[in-house]
């Protein structure tokens, strides 16, 4: 790991500086995405119609621990189509995000009982992409106005460069000097099956999926031309280290809460499932549990016997809360 992350638009160094991360915080990101993938790998298999969402987000912990688990109570994520994860890292209790799984309601009540939730814990939930980012503008100038340093993280996927919404966004969060980061979940092994709005084919030359909205091709440098056209920093880090996420996480949301206006960052991700049969084999060297573990270890931070408890904790946390959703909503396992 790295002190340090790559500008993509300049393609200078962006130090952080020394040891920014203490023991304790480390440990607690590594038993945050811990109870992330734990999450993700029993909603996988319980919730048919959530499970594409569900195997999308292995592999996101680091992008979601690294962001969200310091944000102050007035900040806002936006959350992604397909981030099943960042809730409960924002302090969305664990019963309330087993229950949506379980419960059985119609459109109307899980629309009204997602908006009730979400605005407690300060979420803009996934929508279309015209009133995402309007909700997002809207949220990031109220912030800007009462000047209490609150800022916006919107999260968003590839595809979303390819919408004129994203570059609306962008021209007017350079324009207002908003508080937001847009934090782009950038994943090159998708598989295209998680997202039938696009078209995508398999890029052989690269042995890499090439995204496609409609005809016109996802340019990966897109994003990043669209924003340094606006005059936003564009930084690109591993987003399957958590180390390297949180650091860019604390210099960006600095500077976002000084009043230096938005930033974008890139997070290259590697999902642990999800992907598609004809693509390339899953690589367990970059998963972001993983690649902590061998951190904290190199640390002397981290043993079986802690990371053993740690999910034995959790998962009396969940077992309770899925008794309690069950019995509450009379479901039984799907």
């Amino acid at each position: 790991m790295t002190g340090s992350v790559r500008r993509t638009a300049a393609g200078a160094e962006v130090s952080t500086g020394g040891s920014l991360i203490s023991d304790a915080k480390l440990k607690q990101l590594y038993a945050t995405m811990v109870r992330c993938r734990l999450l993700t790998q029993h909603a996988a298999g319980r919730r048919k119609q959530l499970a594409s969402l569900y195997h999308a987000s292995m592999g996101q912990e680091a992008i979601a621990a690294g962001w969200v688990i310091d944000l102050r109570p007035g900040d806002t994520i936006a959350l992604a189509p397909d981030d099943s994860i960042a809730r409960l890292v924002r302090g969305v209790p664990l019963g309330e995000v087993v229950a949506q799984l379980y419960a059985r309601r119609s459109s109307a009540n899980h629309s009204q009982t997602s908006s009730a939730n979400n605005s407690a814990h300060n979420i803009i939930p996934p929508s279309s992409a015209a009133e995402q980012f309007s909700v997002v503008t809207e949220v990031a100038s109220a912030n800007k106005r009462k000047k209490k340093g609150n800022v916006v993280v919107a999260f968003t996927s590839m595809a979303t460069n390819a919408d004129a919404h994203w570059n609306e966004a962008l021209e007017l969060a350079a324009k207002r000097s908003l508080p937001i980061i847009f934090v782009v979940e950038n994943n090159p092994w998708l598989d295209p099956s998680l997202d039938p709005s696009l078209d995508r084919s398999l890029d052989r030359s690269f042995g890499r999926w090439k995204e496609h909205a409609g005809s016109q091709a996802i340019d990966e440098e897109g994003f990043i031309q669209s924003a340094r056209s606006y005059g936003l920093p564009a930084i690109t880090v591993d987003g399957n280290d958590v180390v390297a996420v949180y650091r860019v996480a604390y210099e960006s949301l600095e500077r976002v809460r000084q009043g230096g206006g938005p930033v974008l960052v890139e997070g290259r991700i590697y999902r642990q499932a999800g992907h598609a049969k004809s693509g390339p084999p899953r690589r367990g060297d970059r998963d972001p549990l993983t690649h902590m573990e061998r951190y904290l270890k190199a640390k002397r931070l981290f043993t079986a016997r802690w990371k053993d408890q740690l999910v034995l904790e959790f998962s009396q946390e969940l077992d309770a809360a899925i008794k309690a959703a069950r019995k509450a909503h009379r479901l039984a396992y799907l």
